[in-house]
């Protein structure tokens, strides 16, 4: 023995001196060595050991008791994946039962534990004593140092400075821990920590065991969770187990109490609470050894002394105030029950008690009288109620749980259960009775708990069940044969004044006679008889009062009047009364009336024969009865049905039998829906319904189970002895005076209009109570006159007979003598109360007294019958109107088109079109649905009619004014919002490197081998890359914004003032939308919203023209347009505060002011929009996911033609309408002009067609023909074909715009292109590839007048389709690109003459009035820069993106492009974009049909968005010409056709003027400064793939530690990003920067600050948008389609399964941009700082 004292107060000296005491115990190998060596010998059980929140596992197949559990490693080596098992976080640890045969079957034992005999490890003789020396001197150390933190931490329990004490005792512990997870190790610790003796005190040794328990309970959590886990790894040895329990049970005592009387500890003792748990449930797993103990330590006196102690010293308090206790308040009980209630959850066990000590039993119900009637409550006192009635239903409860499971382990001995239960209920009965004798008065207070009443209920449940043929009245003959049951009558009728007392309370409740605290007392009445409390409490005190009906011979008629005494309804069970009831006490006399009905009709503890058979039966009642107040869930259904856990499998079955199960919407649950067979069981009685659930299912009986008599209750199924007399509490005269009394009582009040309800449901129970008693009654009547014998009055019945006292008349003073007979009779007369009359005529059915009798009664009823009927079919009619019109309001609030597919109509049939859908009634939009609506009616469109491009050619409603046009002729604009999304550049950097490995031969299926393509799953894309910066050229890269409106318009002065009003009304954290950003919901469908885009077609008249812009002179053009313009000054300034709300949110500035004074800016802002949200449109409906089949709140109310050709989302495609149409009219602006000639200009430079031809040398010039001359010469014509007005007007001008640096290089051709020799079998890009890349360049400069050039191109030409003739320029007929006679609403010089006499003198203010809203300017930012021009123009034009070159085209080009002029733009676009892709082909050496066949597959983006682009400038329907929709959509040579664009083989070995075209762009084309590659992303875009089962996704990123990439730990809330698919810390600290969290600022970095992030403790989706956080819908569903919300955790233990409609939900929202526009985002959003 050696002092207490550590050996070394530093952490370094002390691993140091560790670790060569570990070294001496292993021989000098490392410890990890060391330890496998152990290991590699195998061990016959799992040692397992885990702390909270670890995930384990539970499988119902193989383990022996509820406790088992198994590690994941044993799991998933084991043979459990087709068990019933459940996965689960442990909230307080544990350790793994693989290999014990106590806790666990041997058929489920992993592969590492099945051998049938392991025989244990040694530790070899040599080291024996340094592994002992090694261990004790882990223990000593670890003493001391427990040591030292106690006496600081007595000092103070807070104490912060014990760093050092708990690194220190953290590290032994540790080492300990680690040691043990061998066995030969394990037992030298158990040996040691048991028998090595330590001198802690002068003249006191103690083992280190003893004191570690001694101190546990002061330790810090953490400490007390090692040490915990320490125990557990030793418990593994049955020997440990003994002595370990031989010192626990001298410490135990004094842990609960030393809680009890210290405050200090009390604070701590939660912690050594829970982990006691866990240490008792180790201890105990095994039945056999469990029996031992109990019997050598006494362990059940012990747990049953502890318990009464505890509960004695709280009832020092008077009994009404027992909870006050801080025994009771801090659950210090709870550690002696739980025990108690571990040992006893062993059959044995609980055998053991009742057999072998059955003295033990009486001292468990001594502790329970000391429950009896606590916090109890009195009439005439005020309460301030707290939490002390929650903690006495808690004492019971946990108190009960310990004889309920007690009395079910017996009844599950067959052996001896009749024994062990009658055993039980002689000594409850003779506990019963000397608390009755000594029992208060209960008159004056009244209290829930009687704790050994239910006891007693508890036993006679599972007696009534067994056996008992060789006794005539059941159990109670032999409790009564057997000296258990031997009280008299007033002993019985005091044995029931106890659960009688407690349903008078109730039902006082009720009738709101408790007025004081009603609220209070409201819930304790909830409580008591709903699903969490009332197997234990109602349903025990029913089956008491049961039991005293039948307990003793005639008495029924005494036990009536004593609960009517109760109710205070004596006097009308004994005597004729005069009818006088208060009104308040109607309520009161139906709940009597009710009490009586459920004695005699329950049947849920009554038993059967056959116990499967009566628990499957009272399931299906109480299964029915739920399912008839709603459609039910199933997590619904287990709470309602009972708190216990359910028997999943019988409910399952029961659901299947009874139950049609609907499958889950988007954002609903699946849920249970009773068959119509089952609504006849329907029992308006149920005794567990609330008020307003009796209600919904008395409701959906008439209009959903179409019950015409639903009040009409059937007669009680036959009881088995003793039950059978319950009936007999009918058959008294008292009954039948009680009945007669309050048929008067009905009688008198359906007379009154004020009290007719009232009377109506008073006569329906009294009827319902007399059903009863007729249907039960085995006499009839003899014959047809049986009333002629009592035509004299009585002064009461002579006879319990119901069918002779129906006739008899009973005297009453000062009243008219009458029958029931004759009552039934007159009140069959109040027609008005249909239910009470029916039920009169249920009543006089059943008594068939007679033929006459019978027909009578039907004559008496036929009119009441009638008028039933009448009123139902009335309801019926009513409700199939509402129905129609809901029907027919959801097709006109949600009508779209049948998106056909293209392959029904590859036989060259003429497509099915649909009817043309009503434009009114499309723009129109009732509320927001949710965006579970998946499913829409599909609406036919007509062969030979088409919807209309525009959205509506008539102005609109305002959501504010609610007029078409206000006063001020205000622009209408649509509500649009405008937000930052960069959803093509995600798709783009998935994007993976197209390579060559193989051969290259094409096959049927579209891959290539050698290409790793995978057939037409894959989408190839071209990208261009810059080689100075490696920086892509992709418009997808600059894709950050996306416009999109909800369709309803608002006048721009009404918005001006809307706005001001919220902005002057907003406080910040109020609502999502933030009025001081200009954001705002729309009035209508409350969409989220923050800018307005206007309407052209509804802000000016006329619409049709017969002139285009080339047709007239310059001069006349600009004098046409400025005259519109100044007609339409409203429209201008609606579109200029479009541009500048739209370039805020681009920046990012939402408070910044932008200078925008050039109308050249706000054409190309409108240009770079559109073609911002043309590739989102593209890159969304590239897989063919079309809208059509998906709807929800974030879809436009109408469906359009371009989504039944391209697909897309509704709300995407207005917005793109209008935003054509305005960049369309943005290049009619006056000022716009100049700008526009000096970036043609500068076009023409990059293209090398300024300065060159003077610079040719007279060899080159002399040369015929030169390829330079005809590739500028072809090169020229093209320019002019695209900018026709242009040249018209052009002017020679150096000056170029500010800040544009072009350079020269971009201007360069080859030297050697000049010395080209034409072959017409050579490519001119092999030519050019293979030039030298450093030889002199030549500039040639031509000095051409305006007129030469126009002569030059007069007469150009250009290839067509792909046929190869040359077509002329000159019209022709029919000219293949010529206008379109047809073309729709195109604006020019007409309309804007017509505008300016239609709105001469009535134009509104300028720009600037739409800065007058309040805004907090920061600073003002420059004009936007030119950026996509500045860079094309600088960098050249081979470099650029096809798509992002057509949109510069049509900025630089002046006035509206005629369709002609466009598809010469596009064919120019096209022919770079095939030269592109040309040259990233050629790098990957492909030959042949490969090259085609590459090069159409990734130039079908660019010809989707061409087409696109084309259909909305031009306002022309695709799909009516050529049938382009569905999977046409994405076939390259449709497009092509649609376009008519050549064949690209034309451009791939050109001959002619395209040979000459392609030779001048090639000649641009600068290797050594750009290159080319061919990159594919899958055509269908999907979010970060996730397992079916949510499970593997835990054990994937939890179980396997997987680490944050940011800080580098385990997060301690993991969030996995659905985009990219990377594990995040959600809302931690450790990765907040800046107060910003790693999953905002992940999301602003990735996805321009839009976030899914699935949260994998919860399943819950996070949703971000910028400042907007939504906690949204989980993606995993149960079998049973309920989410994981209410499963935080897994404490449910549910298998979850990936919802496919809920991912594709999501998936949708996502390409869409949807986010922030569907309802139920938007209605569970909340603006907070990005603390995610």
């Amino acid at each position: 023995m050696s002092l207490l004292e550590p050996t070394s107060c530093d952490m370094k000296d002390a691993e140091e001196l560790l670790h060569a005491v570990t070294l001496r115990m292993s021989g000098g190998d490392p410890l990890d060595s060391y330890l496998d060596y152990f290991k590699a010998q195998g061990q016959s059980q799992c040692t397992n050991v885990w702390s909270k929140g670890i995930i384990a596992y539970r499988c119902r197949t193989c383990q022996t008791n509820d406790s088992s559990a198994i590690c994941v490693v044993c799991f998933k080596k084991g043979n459990h994946w087709d068990h019933d098992y459940v996965m689960y976080h442990s909230e307080s640890g544990g350790c793994c039962d693989c290999g014990d045969r106590a806790a666990w079957k041997e058929s489920g034992f992993c592969s590492a534990h099945q051998r049938v005999q392991v025989l244990e490890s040694k530790v070899k003789d040599e080291l024996l004593e340094p592994t002992h020396f090694a261990v004790q001197h882990v223990l000593r150390e670890l003493l001391a140092w427990v040591k030292k933190l106690l006496d600081k931490l007595l000092d103070d329990l807070n104490a912060e400075k014990t760093d050092l004490e708990v690194s220190m005792v953290m590290l032994y512990l540790e080492w300990s821990q680690k040691i043990c997870a061998v066995d030969a190790l394990r037992s030298i610790v158990c040996y040691d920590i048991v028998h090595y003796k330590i001198l802690h005190q002068t003249d006191a040794s103690t083992s280190p065991l003893e004191f570690l328990l001694d101190c546990l309970g002061w330790m810090p959590e953490k400490l007390i969770e090692a040490e915990t886990t320490l125990y557990l790894q030793l418990l593994y040895k049955n020997e440990f187990k003994d002595q370990f329990l031989s010192i626990l049970r001298v410490k135990y005592e004094n842990m609960i109490f030393l809680a009890m009387g210290n405050s200090q500890y009390m604070k701590n003792y939660t912690h050594l609470d829970t982990n006691l748990d866990r240490v008792m449930v180790q201890l105990f797993n095994d039945p056999v050894f469990t029996t031992e103990l109990i019997h050598k330590y006494s362990l059940l006196e012990l747990f049953i002394g502890v318990f009464r102690r505890v509960v004695d010293c709280a009832a020092e308090n008077p009994i009404d105030n027992i909870v006050d206790h801080d025994a009771i308040k801090c659950k210090v009980y709870l550690r002696p029950q739980g025990d108690l209630r571990l040992i006893v959850s062993h059959d044995d066990i609980a055998v053991h008690i009742l057999t072998n000590e059955p003295e033990l039993f009486p001292h468990f119900l001594g502790l329970l009288v000391k429950l009896q009637w606590m916090n109890s409550y009195d009439l005439s006192y005020d309460y301030d109620f707290d939490n002390s009635w929650t903690l006495a239903i808690q004492l019971e409860m946990n108190s009960m749980a310990i004889i309920f499971q007690l009395i079910s382990r017996c009844y599950q001995s067959p052996l001896v259960r009749e024994e062990a239960l009658i055993t039980a209920a002689t000594y409850t009965f003779k506990a019963l009775k000397q608390y009755l004798a000594q029992a208060m008065n209960t008159s004056k207070s009244v209290s829930l708990h009687i704790p050994l009443h239910r006891a007693l209920s508890a036993i006679l449940q599972k007696l009534v069940l067994l056996p008992w043929g060789n006794y005539e009245r059941g159990f109670l003959t032999a409790l009564k044969e057997k000296g258990a049951f031997n009280f008299s009558e007033d002993e019985v009728l005091a044995l029931m004044d106890h659960p009688l007392a407690i349903s008078v309370w109730m039902a006082q409740i009720r009738a709101q006679m408790w007025r004081r605290a009603s609220e209070e007392f409201s819930r304790l009445e909830l409580i008591y008889r709903g699903s969490f409390w009332h197997d234990q409490s109602m349903d025990m005190d029913i089956l008491l009062l049961q039991f005293c009906t039948v307990a003793c011979e005639n008495l029924q008629g005494t036990i009536f009047i004593r609960i009517a005494e109760r109710f205070n309804f004596k006097d009308m069970t004994t005597s004729r009364t005069i009818p006088k009831l208060p009104i308040r006490y109607i309520t009161l006399l139906q709940d009597f009336m009710r009490l009586i009905l459920l004695i005699v009709r329950e049947r849920r503890n009554l038993g059967r024969t056959e116990e499967d058979e009566a628990q499957d039966k009272c399931l299906q009642y109480d299964v029915i009865q739920w399912l008839c107040v709603r459609d039910q869930t199933y997590s619904q259904l287990c709470r309602a049905l009972s708190a216990i856990p359910m028997n999943h499998q019988k409910l399952n079955a029961m659901l299947e039998k009874v139950a049609v199960y609907h499958e889950p919407k988007v954002a609903d649950r699946g849920y249970y829906q009773l068959k119509p067979e089952y609504w006849e069981e329907f029992d308006p009685l149920f005794p567990h319904y609330y008020l307003n659930e009796l209600e919904e299912a008395e409701d959906r009986a008439v209009k959903v189970g179409k019950l015409d008599h639903y009040w009409r209750i059937k007669a009680p199924s036959a009881a088995g002895a003793p039950y059978d007399r319950l009936s007999g509490l009918l058959h008294t005269k008292a009954c039948h005076l009680f009945l007669l009394n309050v048929l008067d009582e009905v009688r008198k009040l359906v007379g009154k209009d004020d009290t007719a309800t009232a009377g109506e449901a008073l006569g329906v129970t009294a009827l319902q109570m007399m059903a009863v008693l007729v249907s039960d009654s085995c006499n009839k009547f003899r014959d047809a006159d049986a009333k002629v014998q009592f035509q004299e009055p009585f002064d009461e019945y002579s006879t319990d007979d119901i069918f002779i006292n129906i006739y008899v008349r009973i005297r009453i003073q000062g009243g008219p003598h009458l029958s029931i007979f004759q009552m039934l009779q007159e009140i069959v007369q109040a027609n008005q109360c249909t239910r009470l009359v029916d039920s009169v005529r249920h009543v006089l059915e059943l008594l068939c007294s007679s033929t006459n009798e019978k027909t009578h009664a039907a004559e008496v009823d036929s009119k009441g019958a009638e008028d039933m009927q009448r009123r139902l079919r009335k309801e019926q009619r009513q409700k199939a109107i509402l129905d129609e019109f809901a029907a027919k309001r959801k097709a006109f609030m949600e009508l779209q088109d049948d998106c056909d597919d293209d392959e029904e109509f590859e036989d060259g049939s003429e497509m099915d079109v649909s009817n043309t859908v009503d434009e009114a009634s499309s723009c129109k939009t009732g509320t927001v649905s949710s965006s579970g609506a998946l499913a829409k009616s599909v609406v036919p469109i007509a062969e030979t009619e088409f919807l209309s491009m525009e959205t509506s050619s008539e102005a609109k409603e305002c959501v504010l004014c609610k007029r078409k046009k206000d006063d001020k002729n205000s622009s209408p604009c649509w509500i649009a919002l405008v937000q930052r999304y960069n959803f093509p550049c995600q798709v783009l950097k998935r994007a993976e490197k197209v390579t060559n490995t193989g051969e290259n031969t094409l096959v049927n299926d579209g891959s290539s081998h050698g290409l790793g393509l995978n057939g037409g799953l894959d989408q190839l894309i071209t990208v261009g890359y810059s080689i100075e910066s490696g920086n892509a050229t992709s418009i997808d890269l600059s894709t950050v914004d996306h416009v999109q409106c909800c369709g309803h318009q608002m006048h721009y002065d009404c918005f001006k003032g809307h706005m001001k009003t919220l902005q002057m009304s907003y406080h910040p954290g109020n609502g999502v939308a933030d009025p001081s950003i200009s954001e705002f919901s729309c009035p209508t469908c409350r969409r989220l919203a923050n800018i307005l885009l206007p309407d052209v077609d509804a802000s000016i008249s006329s619409k049709r023209i017969d002139l285009h812009d080339d047709v007239k002179g310059v001069a006349e053009t600009r004098q046409e347009w400025s005259g519109f313009w100044q007609a339409n000054n409203n429209l201008k300034s609606a579109m200029e505060c479009f541009c500048h709300q739209m370039l805020k949110v681009r920046k990012q500035s939402p408070n910044l002011h932008l200078n925008i004074s050039s109308e050249f800016t706000i054409s190309q802002a409108l240009w770079e929009e559109l073609a911002l949200n043309v590739v989102h449109c593209e890159v969304e409906t590239r897989d063919g996911f079309t809208m059509a089949e998906s709807s929800s709140s974030s879809s436009a109310p109408s469906k359009r033609s371009e989504e039944c050709i391209w697909g897309g989302d509704s709300a995407h495609w207005v917005a793109l309408r209008d935003l054509g149409k305005l960049a369309i009219l943005s290049n009619t602006l006056p000022d716009a002009v100049q700008d526009k000639g000096q970036w043609f200009n500068m076009l023409r430079r990059s293209l090398g067609l300024v300065g060159r031809r003077d610079k040719l040398s007279v060899a080159d010039t002399a040369t015929e023909p030169s390829p330079v001359l005809d590739g500028m010469d072809e090169l020229e014509r093209t320019i002019r074909e695209i900018f026709p007005q242009n040249p018209l007007d052009f002017v020679e001008t150096s000056e170029l715009p500010e800040s544009v640096d072009i350079s020269i290089d971009s201007f360069h051709c080859q030297n050697e292109t000049a010395g080209i020799q034409e072959d017409s079998g050579s490519s001119p890009l092999s030519c050019h590839l293979d030039m030298q890349e450093e030889s002199e360049e030549v500039l040639i400069h031509t000095n051409t007048t305006q007129s030469e050039l126009y002569e030059d191109n007069k007469y150009s030409s250009f290839v067509e389709l792909n046929h190869g003739y040359t077509y002329s320029s000159r019209p022709a007929a029919p000219d293949p690109i010529a206008p379109d006679p047809q073309q729709k609403h195109v604006i020019s010089f007409e309309d804007a003459k017509f505008e300016y006499e239609m709105r001469e003198g009535n134009t509104i203010g300028n720009y600037s009035s739409c800065r007058s809203l309040p805004e907090r300017e920061e600073s003002i930012l420059p004009e936007p820069q030119d950026t996509w021009m500045q860079d094309i123009l600088k960098n050249g034009i081979f470099t650029t993106d096809p798509f992002r070159l057509l949109i510069v085209l049509l900025i630089i080009s002046k006035g509206q492009p005629s369709r002609r002029t466009l598809l010469f733009m596009v064919k120019f676009a096209y022919t770079l974009a095939v030269l592109q892709t040309q040259i990233a082909v050629t790098r990957l050496d492909c030959e042949g049909s490969d090259v085609k066949s590459l090069v159409q597959r990734a130039c079908l983006p660019f010809l989707r968005r061409a087409a696109i682009l084309v259909q909305l400038a031009t306002r022309e329907y695709f799909r009516g010409q050529h049938g382009l929709s569905g999977t046409k959509a994405m076939d390259f040579l449709s497009l092509q056709l649609e376009l008519q664009l050549p064949d690209c083989d034309l451009i791939l070995q050109p001959y002619g003027a395209t040979e000459a075209l392609t030779t001048q762009l090639l000649s641009l084309y600068r290797r050594n400064r750009s290159t080319f590659e061919l990159r594919k992303v899958p055509r269908k875009t999907l979010l970060h793939k996730l397992p079916r089962v949510f499970q593997e996704l835990l054990l994937e990123n939890i179980h396997n530690k997987k680490k944050c990439a940011a800080c580098g730990e385990m997060p301690t809330d993991p969030a996995i990003c659905l985009i990219c698919g990377m594990l995040l810390c959600c809302g931690s600290d450790c990765c907040r920067k800046n107060g910003i969290g790693e999953c905002s600022r992940h999301a602003a970095a990735e996805s321009a600050g839009v976030g899914i992030f699935l949260l994998l403790r919860s399943t819950q989706l996070l949703l971000l948008r910028n400042n907007r956080t939504c906690m949204g819908l989980s993606l995993y569903l149960d079998v049973h389609g309920e989410p994981a919300q209410e499963d935080l955790y897994l404490r449910r233990s549910q298998l979850l399964y990936l919802s496919d409609l809920r991912l594709n939900e999501v998936r949708r929202l996502w390409m869409t941009a949807a986010f922030d526009y569907d309802s139920y985002i938007l209605r569970n959003s909340q603006s907070r700082p990005k603390v995610y």
